[in-house]
């Protein structure tokens, strides 16, 4: 399944300890035989198969890309492709597909045509990813395969034309609940708490104390904050199993929930377990015996069907349309009968997951209906003999991502959701998009918004593609911001909050930009506040890009180090996307990464750590999909400082810091190359 994976995170110390056995490994080969300069390829790439079999795919990954350093075959370069899609590193996914594509002149990765459609329309690159759809489907005359493509044709229709209703607040639950991994779950007991499953935020020290899954539960503080969980005891959270998918009946006196066990990243075991509150606890955990099997059973939610209470649940037994089916179980007696498939109405021939069932109404996730993203939320209701068709729940709910575990009050007004959502709240282990975070929503009773509409100043026309950005203002300065573009017309809808000050700025290519403030000071009942911006055109510039020409080193702005530190800064990911960029528009440039350090510690440490930082920009590259021949690292040490702190000079760290950074410059291909200012410091902005 495509996401059940997702249950189980390896750590990033974990990560190290598995690389250090593979590397003693291969040091233990080599040693038997003749001395090596590097591990010869089909090393690395038996390496790599081995950490397939077991499911470890990050180190599957490093081998990959070690052996495609030396090698650049097509099957390696797909291989990669497919890891980086399969974590859901949907950045890197995307530029590595497009070039198994690019170099595929026989046509023989169709899938990798339709991957890269669907890391588009996660992208929000719609025009683009349905012109990728259309090769695939020309690609392919496999009638399940061509009607996944119309499926996914419809859902980049429902992206394109869906807003997110502007009475819908969604907001991450913040780092105290969500933390570098997944988190998923979460399921309100009607005391109030809300209980969630997670990993155990801790370093890994041993290969054998890789961290399980386990039902934490939190509760909201004086200060209406959600408080650090904590872990339920042993006999719920059992030692040696992932624990997790809580839910409650509807007198929050049993529980249900998972264990599992994987291997690697694939789930291999799961069944669904029940719990009894007693005088102040949680009892001993009781397996469903009869909605488990030789398959695996997961995510049980309880609702009433009939009158009778009823468990829905996600499993891959046979018998089903096809991946993961919703199936239901009547409790009968206080024992529930055998699983039956809820039918074609509501399952599809991929993963229906994630079932919640309250008034006669089943959401659930799918990723065989018409979705904005990957898995998108949907619900369906029940008149008393049929489901209608599913209906997807619409933006908001569902973004370009992964979206699940949709569960709500009592009256549909708050609740939560699971997605893997691009957020500046979210800090995750390793892409942006590989890990789950929760988030809350509220449906407001009472909505105050903004409406900015955008015009020329001199022709007074309705102006498109300007970007508009609401900042919270708090003593005097701002805070929590919310951005808009919007290519297709002028208007630009934001949701306000009572008792706030607001700074908004409007900007467009080609004009002077504006900014307004105000107040929702005294407003507590529905008003749209409005506001009408005309832009004054900005004269226009003589050119907006300089060329460099062969062998002249240019400094980008953003990629420095930390003191003794070969890390690439997040800050420098921009800069190297640029390097990226202009290595994708020059394919015949050849280009020498160098890197500088300040004048602390000694001459020859300091040129070994310039080695090593200009080798992880390069390397940065690599994985981004840069062919390895095409880069030249290089460390000059503290051979070129640029200001006055040399040896024996005190300075300041952000002084010292001026000196650590890494510059770019062509030595082979093209002659020179155009690059846009805006990327350059001011000192290299001029010919």
């Amino acid at each position: 399944m495509s996401n059940l994976h997702l249950i189980y995170r390896v750590s990033s110390r974990m990560m190290k300890v598995l690389s250090s056995v593979v590397a003693i490994f291969l040091i233990n080969v080599s040693s038997i035989a003749q001395p090596l300069k590097e591990v010869p390829t089909y090393m690395h790439i038996e390496v790599a198969e081995e950490r397939m079999e077991t499911g470890d795919y990050y180190n599957a990954l490093e081998q990959y890309e070690e052996a495609y350093k030396q090698e650049r075959s097509e099957d390696l370069r797909y291989k990669i492709a497919l890891l980086h899609y399969q974590m859901r590193d949907f950045k890197r996914a995307e530029r590595w597909l497009a070039r198994v594509i690019a170099n595929d002149e026989t046509a023989q990765y169709p899938d990798a045509v339709l991957k890269y459609a669907l890391t588009l329309k996660m992208a929000g690159k719609h025009e683009e990813a349905i012109e990728a759809l259309n090769v695939y489907a020309g690609m392919v005359d496999d009638e399940v395969l061509l009607k996944k493509a119309d499926i996914e044709f419809e859902g980049i229709q429902l992206a394109m034309e869906s807003e997110v209703p502007i009475e819908l607040v969604i907001e991450h639950m913040g780092r105290k609940v969500n933390t570098r991994y997944s988190e998923f779950g979460p399921a309100m007991h009607p005391d109030g708490e809300l209980y969630i499953g997670a990993l155990p935020g801790k370093e890994v020290k041993l290969l054998t104390d890789a961290p399980f899954a386990q039902i934490y539960k939190t509760e909201l503080d004086k200060k209406e904050k959600w408080e650090k969980p904590k872990a339920l005891p042993d006999k719920i959270n059992r030692p040696g199993y992932h624990t997790a998918n809580p839910r409650f009946s509807d007198d929050g006196t049993r529980m249900y929930f998972t264990r599992a066990l994987m291997e690697g990243d694939d789930l291999v075991e799961s069944k669904i377990f029940t719990t009894t509150m007693g005088k102040s606890s949680w009892g001993a955990a009781n397996e469903v015996v009869t909605v488990n099997g030789d398959y695996i059973a997961t995510h049980p939610t309880i609702g009433y069907l009939l009158g009778n209470e009823v468990m829905i649940f996600s499993s891959d037994m046979d018998g089903g349309e096809g991946g993961f089916d919703l199936f239901y179980s009547l409790n009968v007696g206080g024992d529930f009968s055998a699983p039956v498939n809820l039918g074609a109405i509501i399952n599809t021939p991929y993963d229906e997951v994630t079932p919640y069932f309250h008034d006669n109404t089943l959401y659930f996730s799918s990723d065989g209906l018409p979705s904005m993203g990957g898995l998108d939320i949907f619900y369906v209701e029940w008149d008393g003999s049929n489901w209608s068709d599913p209906k997807n729940l619409g933006a908001g709910y569902n973004s370009g991502y992964d979206d699940w575990y949709f569960n709500a009050n009592e009256e549909g007004t708050r609740g939560f959701v699971v997605s893997n959502r691009p957020s500046d709240d979210s800090r995750s282990v390793k892409s942006k998009t590989c890990c789950d975070d929760i988030y809350t929503f509220e449906i407001r009773q009472i909505v105050l918004d903004l409406l900015t509409n955008v015009f020329d100043d001199e022709t007074k026309e309705a102006l498109t593609g300007a970007k508009v950005t609401k900042f919270e203002v708090l003593n005097n300065r701002p805070g929590k911001s919310q951005s808009k573009s919007n290519e297709i017309s002028n208007d630009f809808n934001f949701l306000l909050d009572p008792d706030k000050s607001y700074k908004v700025t409007v900007e467009r290519d080609g004009y002077y930009p504006k900014e307004f403030e105000f107040n929702t000071v005294g407003f507590y009942e529905e008003r749209t506040f409005t506001s009408d911006i005309f832009l004054e055109k900005a004269p226009s510039e003589d050119t907006d890009t300089r060329t460099v020409v062969i062998n002249e080193p240019i400094r980008l702005n953003n990629i420095y180090y930390d003191f003794d530190d070969d890390k690439i800064l997040q800050d420098a990911e921009k800069d190297l996307e640029t390097i990226m960029n202009l290595m994708d528009e020059y394919p015949t440039m050849v280009i020498e990464l160098s890197s500088h350090t300040d004048a602390q510690g000694n001459d020859a440490y300091n040129e070994r750590l310039s080695q090593r930082r200009a080798q992880s920009a390069v390397d940065w590259l690599i994985s981004a999909g840069i062919e390895p021949d095409r880069m030249e690292a290089v460390g000059y040490g503290e051979n070129q400082i640029l200001n006055k702190c040399v040896n024996g000079v005190r300075c300041t760290d952000d002084e010292h810091r001026y000196n650590r950074r890494t510059e770019f410059k062509i030595i082979a291909g093209p002659t020179s190359i155009e690059i846009k200012t805006e990327v350059l410091p001011e000192s290299e902005k001029k010919n």
